[in-house]
């Protein structure tokens, strides 16, 4: 871990860093909750990533989720920010509603790398995507 990197340890720093990338901004990223090695963040999709026809999200709008929450479980472990090394991904069924719920959980933290899954489900938990990361920091 950098000496000059700060650390990120209240739900606040986490809602400040989540805030100061204008993409998840624009993606309708919120975080919603933060405890040691697990987040939840709200996800509501705008227009700008749903297909015209039939509303349904862009699968890099999905990803850009699922990623940013393993990442924040991540950073909620180990107190600094972080970097994807490797994402999978799996999508279970169109994300066709307005609001999602992206939960991301730690599964095993090192010295430089951590393992993160992240579950997409829409608010009455149908799950829609499900991946799982390596993250560096």
């Amino acid at each position: 871990m950098s000496e000059t990197a700060p650390r990120i340890e209240t739900q606040e720093q986490a809602a400040e860093l989540l805030a100061s990338v204008p993409f998840h901004e624009a993606l309708g990223l919120d975080l919603v909750e933060w405890r040691e090695g697990a987040v939840t963040l709200r996800f509501r999709p705008p227009a700008l990533v749903r297909s015209p026809g039939n509303g349904v999200v862009h699968g890099g709008a999905l990803m850009t989720a699922l990623d940013t929450a393993a990442c924040f479980a991540t950073i909620s472990s180990v107190g600094t920010d972080c970097s994807t090394v490797d994402l999978r991904a799996d999508f279970l069924r169109p994300a066709l509603d307005g609001e999602f719920r992206v939960e991301g959980n730690v599964l095993r933290s090192g010295r430089r790398f951590a393992w993160a899954d992240a579950t997409m489900a829409t608010l009455d938990s149908r799950v829609v995507a499900v991946a799982r990361g390596t993250f560096i920091w």
